[in-house]
């Protein structure tokens, strides 16, 4: 007898991480049904995704939600307003960010789904937290996009005590590697950038002394996180909450310096890497963002930065070739 499809709905599935968290379920497909739930017109999904499973809806919008989430056991939630729009409008965050969680959650409920998946960011801890940082690290966020991920969690948690929904907040560090589709807008992130840099300048050049430190993870280990998450059985996700970090603290410097030598490797020619002078303004202490609590529910990360940056390379080259056809 076959087993059956665990339907999961995954908002936010066409974005920079939730377009590779779809990508790995959809390599599952007798254990997943997978669908894509934006906000965007379906006639206007990347080609990646255009055969998919794609329903539109807005967080802002419950009955939108109520008709997606028709069948749903499982749902995956990674749409929200990002650091730079937050800043700009940290009202929209609030509305979206926050807000929407909660009509997101109320929606799951009436719908009877079991499961509820909340990717929030390491900002909640807030630019005083102390090197090592665990789950029982205070949260003193300082920024529209950390505070309304934190407000978001507690609305998470909530339903989660209430016993409305199993659920589980993951609090991603700064995470790296290719999106799906070249228009994805999160070219201002660091691996990103630097790649974008290296493959349209054939240089790279640091606006600061790079000394500072952050933790970052793949986007390939990101996605295996979330598929190992849902193969753990009823009671798997402990209290609820997971640092999402990838081991590997890395100044942006030593980013830059990466990035120059595995551009070398592939396109055979080198490149300059440039940095502001030092000012002893910003640490250069290493980050330990710990994942040991996710670990011991046997998760590891792989850390696969090649293959990471060779297809943020390819996807560079492509926002290239989108750019000089709409020039």
């Amino acid at each position: 007898m076959a087993a059956t499809k665990e339907r999961v709905l995954i908002t936010g599935g066409l974005g920079y991480v939730g377009g590779r968290v779809v990508s790995r379920l959809l390599a599952s497909p007798d254990r997943f049904d997978v669908c894509i739930a934006t906000h965007r017109p379906l006639d206007q999904a990347p080609d990646w995704a255009a055969s998919l499973n794609l329903v539109q809806a807005d967080v802002s919008d419950s009955e939108s939600l109520e008709a997606a989430l028709e069948g749903t056991e499982t749902v995956i939630h990674l749409a929200a307003v990002n650091e730079i729009v937050s800043a700009n409008h940290p009202g929209l965050a609030l509305r979206v960010n926050g807000e929407g969680t909660f009509r997101l959650l109320q929606a799951c409920k009436a719908a009877s789904v079991q499961r509820f998946m909340y990717f929030s960011t390491f900002h909640v801890y807030g630019p005083s937290a102390p090197q090592t940082i665990i789950e029982d690290t205070p949260t003193r966020p300082v920024h529209p996009y950390a505070f309304t991920h934190r407000l978001a969690e507690d609305y998470v948690n909530w339903f989660r005590h209430t016993g409305d929904l199993e659920t589980v907040v993951l609090r991603l560090s700064n995470g790296y590697g290719y999106p799906m589709d070249a228009s994805v807008d999160r070219w201002s992130l660091v691996f990103n950038d630097l790649c974008y840099q290296a493959v349209a300048n054939g240089e790279i050049v640091l606006r600061s002394p790079g000394t500072q430190h952050r933790d970052f993870i793949a986007l390939s280990d990101a996605a295996s996180a979330v598929e190992h998450l849902l193969e753990l059985a009823s009671g798997g996700w402990d209290d609820g909450l997971f640092n999402l970090g990838g081991e590997c603290s890395l100044s942006i410097l030593q980013v830059a310096q990466k990035v120059a030598e595995e551009f070398s490797r592939t396109y055979s020619r080198e490149i300059r890497v440039s940095a502001a002078e030092p000012d002893g303004l910003v640490s250069d202490k290493p980050v330990f963002f710990s994942i040991d609590k996710l670990k011991a529910t046997g998760f590891q990360p792989g850390g696969e930065m090649a293959g990471e940056l060779n297809g943020t390379f390819v996807v560079c080259e492509q926002k290239l070739n989108l750019q000089g056809k709409n020039s």
